[in-house]
């Protein structure tokens, strides 16, 4: 019993000691303290706040290079405008253009208060293509030399140099409404007890009300042309949707190329016409097309284009272009 007692107080002070330590080590929002720890005044001055501009074209953009990573501090001098969530005040980028796919992390900090990111993503007519909101950014617990945050990971497609359609800004923001919410961190003494495999008798995990000021960390990290997969947009070919434009090779990552450049182009184009295909078959084809384009899948959907024809199809790459422009309105 004796020895039972002594190796509780042990353990206990081993906690003790392991949290300060851990607090200390992953708090990278201390010089922030005077943004983090202000709601009141975030949310006063919020409502007072003047616009900066009547258009997402008109916003003031700062260039992010790839492979840099950033912390951004959002506060009472940054700008504000009107989205379509409410107002905030945002910081916005201009995406690097000559790189490989982009892997972008996005993460609000954590300390008495958060400012949780929503992330709008612009093509480079300052139209947008998609908002990463709390579908994608969650809570996770301090790691290492991470402290508390909500984090999202997102793709940006490279592959196509010059498609007006490529992502090309992002605008980080707060939606007005989760102004009045809050996200659930993980105590210090709980998160210590389940690294250590022990129960947890400490504190209640804290709420931590969401702000209109804080501190964003953004991590860029140039994939070379890899893939990851998850949140990834591909834009729509330019191409594709300009009917005069028929494609000859479409294979994945290879550009579109008229008929009368084929030659010269280097492309192959069959002379043997393929036999007339069967109605129930044809049919069948403009479905999966149409399916496809509808799921954003441009790939899948021009290899389908390309499988048809050869079989015979003479219908298959007009399905897919008034698919393509029914998605594009």
């Amino acid at each position: 019993m004796k020895y039972t007692k002594i190796a509780l107080t042990v353990l206990c002070s081993t906690l003790m000691t392991a949290c300060a330590s851990l607090e200390a080590t992953v708090a990278p929002t201390q010089e922030y303290k005077s943004i983090l720890d202000s709601r009141a005044s975030a949310l006063q001055q919020l409502g007072t706040a003047t616009v900066c501009c009547s258009s997402l074209s008109e916003l003031r953009y700062q260039p992010l290079a790839a492979e840099q990573k950033k912390v951004i501090a959002i506060d009472g001098s940054s700008p504000a405008f009107n989205f379509p969530e409410g107002k905030s005040y945002y910081a916005a980028f201009k995406l690097p253009t000559n790189s490989g796919d982009l892997k972008i992390t996005v993460a609000g900090l954590i300390d008495k208060t958060l400012f949780n990111p929503t992330v709008l993503l612009l093509d480079s007519q300052f139209k947008p293509t998609r908002t990463i909101g709390a579908d994608i950014i969650a809570y996770k617990p301090a790691r290492m030399l991470d402290g508390d945050r909500v984090e999202g990971v997102f793709t940006i497609d490279r592959s196509y140099v010059g498609n007006p359609n490529n992502e090309t800004y992002m605008v980080i923001y707060t939606a007005e409404a989760t102004l009045s919410q809050t996200t659930q961190a993980m105590s210090p003494s709980k998160m210590m007890a389940k690294s250590l495999s022990v129960q947890d008798y400490g504190a209640k995990d804290p709420l931590i009300p969401h702000s209109a000021w804080g501190v964003v960390k953004i991590d860029v990290e140039d994939m070379s042309a890899s893939v990851l997969g998850d949140n990834f947009y591909k834009p729509v070919y330019q191409e594709a949707i300009d009917a005069n434009a028929p494609i000859v090779d479409l294979t994945p990552n290879k550009l579109t190329v008229p008929v009368a450049t084929a030659a010269t182009a280097g492309v192959v184009v069959a002379t043997k016409p393929a036999p007339a295909m069967l109605n129930e078959t044809e049919a069948f084809y403009q479905s999966q097309i149409e399916n496809a384009v509808k799921a954003g899948d441009i790939d899948k959907a021009m290899k389908l284009v390309n499988e048809a024809e050869r079989a015979g199809s003479t219908k298959a790459k007009t399905v897919f272009v008034d698919a393509v422009k029914r998605s594009q309105k």
